[in-house]
Order: C-alpha cells, then structure tokens, then sequence
C-alpha cells in the first residue's frame, strides 16, 4: 500500500532529480555490522574535502571507496596524455558517465595550482562536534547500580586541518559508563612532505594487500554490492578518528615514497580488553563497555606490542600499472594467550601481494604466512570491463584452520580473520538498458571445520541478485533476491531431551527486498521498502521455518534551512534467526543499522537545522512498540516497557 501510494504521488508531481544515493542503497542491503561508521565519516569529510581531479596521486585517489584502481589509472594517464580534467562529463569520457556521476560528490576539478607559501595556516579547517544520547526508560543496571554511570552516550570530536598537517581528539562513553571521557583517540597526521607520503602519531589504521595480515580499511562485507567490495583499495595508513574501541593501532607510523617504491614502517603498543585467567587471557572482549566492576576489571589489562615493515614496489609502462610488495610483523601479548596454543605469547607473521592493471583489466592477490603453528593463508582474483556498462570479478580464497593475524580483515563468508575457510565467489553487475542496472553474484564456500565442537567440514553457497531501475528522473526503484544455505553448530537432543549432542544444523535463506525512492518536488523525498525473510532449519528431530518481514515508509523534506526525515516502519518476525535489518538515517557521523526482531512498529522523526554558516543542530527521536513482550532487553540491560525509546542531540561547527 506504501509503494503504491508513492508510486501515485510521484507521477502527480514529477520532476528532475537523481536517485537513489549510492552509499544509503549499499547500506540497506547489508544484513551485518560492517565498519560503517568509519564510512560515513570517510564521505562525509571527502564531501567537505574532495579529491583535486587534476593533481590528485593514485593513493590520495583511492581514499574514495566507489573508485578502483583501474579508474585511478586511467584518469591519470588521461591527465598525462590530454592535460586537465574540467568537468564531470570529461570525467565521463575516462571512466564512464555513471562512475563520473557517482564520484563527483567527492571529486573537485578546479585547475592545478602551486600551494601558497603562507605556511600552515593558510587554507586552515576544522570542526568541532557533539552530542548527547538518551534511553527511555532507563536500563536497570543503572537503577539498580549495577552500572556505574549514568543514562546517557556522550561523544565529542575536533578535528583541525591543513594542506599537509592535520590533528584529531575525540572523546566517548557509553551508557552506564561512569567516566565521560572512557574512551579516547588522538592522532597527528602529516603527508605530502617530500618523500614522506604520510606520518601518523597516535591512533591509526593499516591496510595492505588484500586484508589478510592487515585489513583495517575494508568498509564493505560480503554481499554488500555484487562487485564493489571484493577488492580493497583505501590507502596503507590513516589516521583513526573512529569510536570503535578496537582493532586499531596506537603509537606512530610513517609512509616513503622514494621514486617506484612505498615504505611503510609501523610501531604500535596497544591495550586490549581481555579475561585474563591464571595468567592466560583466555578471551577479548571487543564491546568497548566499561559499566560495572566486572567490565572494568577487564579494561586495558592485555598490551599488545606490533612492530613491523611493508615495501612495495611500482610498475608503469604504457597502459600497463603493476605493483609487487611485501609485509613482515612480530607482535607479543603481555601475557600467554589461549588462542596461540600452550604458553603462546609472541608470534611473526608476513605477507606477499600483488597487482596489475592493464587497460580495463585488474589483477589482485595476497598470501599471507603466520608461524606456531604453520599456516598458509591466500586470495587471488581478476576484476574486469567486459563491455560497455558491464564490469565482472572473480577470486578464490583458502584461508588455512591454524592461521591467525590480529588485524586480519579478509574477504569472506563468516568473519573476517582469514581463517578456516575456502570459497570461489564470482560477481557481475551490468547496465542492461540506459536506466536499468543488474548486479548478479554467486559465493561457493566450504568450512574446513565447522567449528570448535564440531571439527569435520561443511560446505554451502550464496547467490543473490541486485537490481536498480530508474524508472523516471525522479523514481528509482532497487531490489534484491538472496538464497543462502550453510550450516550451523547446534546442540539438538533425542529421546525426548535424554541424548544430547553437537551436530551441523542446516539452514537455507530466502530474502527479498523491493525498495522505492521518489523525488516528488524540490522539497519532498519519500522512500519505502519491503523484506520478507524465510529461514528453514533442518534439525534431527524435524524442519521448522521461520519467517520475518519489514515495511517502512519514509518521508525527508528540506525547507530552508531545516532538514526533517520521519519514518515509520511496521516488522513480524517469528524468531531472531528470521530477524531483519534496515540502514536508517541519523545525526552526522552517526552509523544505524537497526535489527528488527518480534512483532511491532517503530518511528523516528530527524531534525536538521542549519542554525547559521558553518554551523549545525540536529535532534532525533525513535520509539518502537513491542506487541509481542512486555519488557525489553534482558539482565542488566532489561527495560521496563514494551515501548522503549531515544533521543539524541548534536551539533557541528565547521570552520
């Protein structure tokens, strides 16, 4: 009813506009945590920062996470070949008028010119940003004091910036946390200088290869979009400006460039989360929560100290870009680790990658080798234009059961760690008419052991299909069909609960999604989307199939200088396996992929106001009601109300 009513009010008031924002239509297909928030901010700041077309290297390029390497290329070579980029539409004639449109957000195309010789301050930004989170009701941990803190999320950030120098402080707690200031992150960063490509002291991220040593910069899971994703292209070194209270370095690290070749030289002493039992830590905790005696006594107790090198080495020749490189680290706990094996502590662990880029064609691979005990971990693939509007990849991987990286983030079914798996995954996405993409993709992977209590192998497969139809300047249709089977660890019982044992669980996936996205005048956009979801689990004592399904309706107006986006959303699900996910809007620099699950309705009203230049408030409040439950949350966490909610507050001031 919500599609068809847009659908009338789009044609009653139609108008020119384009459709549907590339990063927000990524978003709403993912069905996992990815590391959103640090994209949002990555676009966010290349909105306000973008990348100068016509001196930009292939490094400050790939900062853009829709561009490749193979767009990279060749807009460099047009520059050498033809001289300056002017417009987008030239920019068309080099990557394609779609690719042209869909980077020119992050794109400037004002002419080269030599920096001024004011020093720092000439060309000084900056921003400063906070905001303030609240539940309603409050959760019982803190009515009960079981939660040191208070009911509120706090968060501040400032950020300074010139040509070549920049500086970054934010400050985080969580609700219930007791100090305001729980979390902290700073970095320096300096590039441009000379051979030096970039300096970071402070906290920062790395990424080499293809994530399977170090894999920091990969925003996107599997699944996301039927070819972007796969590879990885962001730049070796960053500054880390995000909350996530994990996997990130902390100490200093500085990038070469002598002529062809990139030197990376890295030194990082960290303290991790960690249950430490008898000496050993046995487990890392990766919340970030520090709100009662227990989460506090695990804070910061684990160091971690990495140090380590990677050298690569550049090729161009003609239409031919090709780079080989490697990496080398040692890092050690300081205590035994359980998940190194007896008495494990410090370990060595190195990589080897490679590129080419000939033409529309790109080439990629990674092996990577950790020691105690031995184990071979590789991806290779091809990326390539197969014709005009059609772009296909394919790659393989064999993640080895022994092999362990720290801050591994690979490309992969089920995690992240570049362990314990093996597949073959093709993708292809294709303009079949001028207003008509498809995206097609099919993933075939086996699980060398399924798991810790289940050690024989199982295999499965996920195929899904993309599709975007413009169907006039101001409507954007997009859908998805998923089919997924894989197999779980389960303890299942038989003679009415006597016999218990461990076994794989079949399951086999089907979700949909139906999405419409109208520009009905200058001033009013409404959006709506459908899922249904089915899960079949096929246990020993029989099947059972559990269904879930989603429909919001959305409506974002700007008038002025106030932005409003309202949206309300109806869900059934039958269990949490047939739960659904949906990317909702939010405060700047603020990442929601909200999880449905049980029966109700939900709504949020965002409020954005541009008070004056340069200067930004903005307020939202959510509620859902629970038909299904008369309490949410469960322990500490518990609410009591079958309608929880929140508000949240911010502000922005950019200089």
């Amino acid at each position: 009813m919500a599609s068809v009513a847009v659908l009338c009010v789009s044609i009653a008031f139609p108008c020119t506009a384009p459709g549907v924002e590339p990063l927000e239509e990524l978003l709403d297909r993912n069905e996992q945590e990815t590391n959103g928030e640090e994209l949002v901010e990555l676009l966010l700041d290349l909105r306000r920062n973008p990348v100068p077309v016509n001196n930009a290297t292939e490094r400050q390029f790939l900062r853009i996470p829709f561009l490749t390497a193979s767009d990279a290329v060749k807009i460099i070579k047009w520059r050498k070949d033809n001289g300056s980029i002017g417009s987008p539409e030239v920019l068309g004639t080099v990557i394609g008028t779609e690719n042209a449109l869909r980077l020119n957000p992050y794109l400037t195309f004002d002419l080269p010119r030599s920096l001024p010789e004011k020093g720092v301050k000439d060309g000084l930004k900056g921003s400063v940003y906070g905001r303030v989170y609240r539940e309603l009701p409050q959760r019982k941990g803190i009515e009960t004091g079981k939660y040191e803190g208070g009911n509120r999320r706090l968060y501040g950030r400032v950020q300074i910036s010139s040509p070549n120098y920049g500086v970054s402080y934010l400050q985080e707690s969580d609700i219930g946390e007791p100090d305001a200031g729980d979390f902290q992150s700073f970095s320096f960063h300096a590039e441009r200088i000379g051979i030096i490509s970039q300096v970071v002291a402070g906290n920062y991220r790395l990424g080499f290869g293809q994530g399977l040593l170090f894999g920091q910069g990969r925003y996107f899971s599997k699944g996301t979009d039927a070819v972007d994703g796969v590879l990885t292209f962001s730049p070796s070194l960053r500054p880390y400006t995000s909350t996530s209270e994990e996997n990130f370095m902390q100490g200093g690290a500085v990038c070469l460039s002598p002529g062809p070749f990139e030197v990376t030289a890295f030194t990082s002493r960290s303290r991790l989360d960690a249950t430490i039992t008898n000496g050993i830590a046995t487990s890392v905790s990766t919340t970030g929560y520090h709100r009662t005696v227990t989460e506090q006594a695990k804070k910061d107790n684990l160091p971690l100290d990495v140090q380590g090198v990677n050298l690569r080495y550049r090729y161009r020749a003609g239409e031919l870009s090709a780079g080989i490189g490697g990496t080398f680290m040692g890092y050690r706990y300081g205590v035994p680790v359980s998940w190194l094996g007896q008495g494990g502590q410090e370990r060595r662990a190195g990589s080897i990658e490679a590129n080419a880029v000939y033409r529309d064609v790109q080439a990629f691979g990674e092996a990577a080798f950790s020691r105690n005990p031995d184990a071979l971990s590789w991806t290779c693939g091809i990326q390539a234009l197969l014709g005009p509007g059609v772009t296909g990849v394919a790659s393989a991987r064999h993640y080895a059961g022994g092999y362990f990286s720290p801050f591994a983030g690979a490309f992969a079914e089920r995690g992240n760690d570049g362990s314990n798996e093996e597949g073959f995954y093709v993708g292809l996405n294709a303009k079949v008419l001028r207003n008509l993409d498809v995206g097609v993709s099919y993933d075939i992977f086996r699980f060398p052991e399924l798991g810790a209590s289940y050690a024989l192998p199982s295999t499965g497969h996920d195929g899904r299909v993309y599709v975007t139809w413009k169907q006039n300047p101001s409507m954007t249709w997009s859908g998805l069909y998923q089919h997924k089977q894989r197999e779980e660890t389960k303890i299942q019982a038989e003679d009415g609960g006597w016999l218990e044992y461990v076994m794989p669980l079949p399951k086999s996936t089907n979700r949909a999604q139906l999405g419409l996205e109208t520009k009905a005048s200058s001033v009013f956009t409404f959006k709506t989307k459908g899922e249904f979801k089915s899960v079949e689990s096929r246990y020993a004592a029989g099947s059972q199939t559990d269904r879930g399904w989603l429909l919001y309706g959305q409506l974002k107006s700007a008038l002025g200088r106030f932005a409003v986006t309202t949206r309300y959303t109806r869900f059934d699900t039958d269990s949490y396996d047939a739960a659904v996910y949906s990317y909702e809007d939010d405060l700047p620099l603020v990442y929601s992929l909200n999880t449905f699950s049980g029966r109700g309705h939900a709504v949020f009203l965002l409020v954005n106001w541009e008070a004056m230049r340069n200067f930004r408030l903005a307020g939202k409040y959510e509620r859902s009601w629970y038909a299904d439950r008369i309490a949410y949350g469960s322990g500490n966490d518990l609410r009591a109300t079958s309608s929880p909610g929140s508000f949240q507050l911010g502000c922005m001031l950019q200089f």
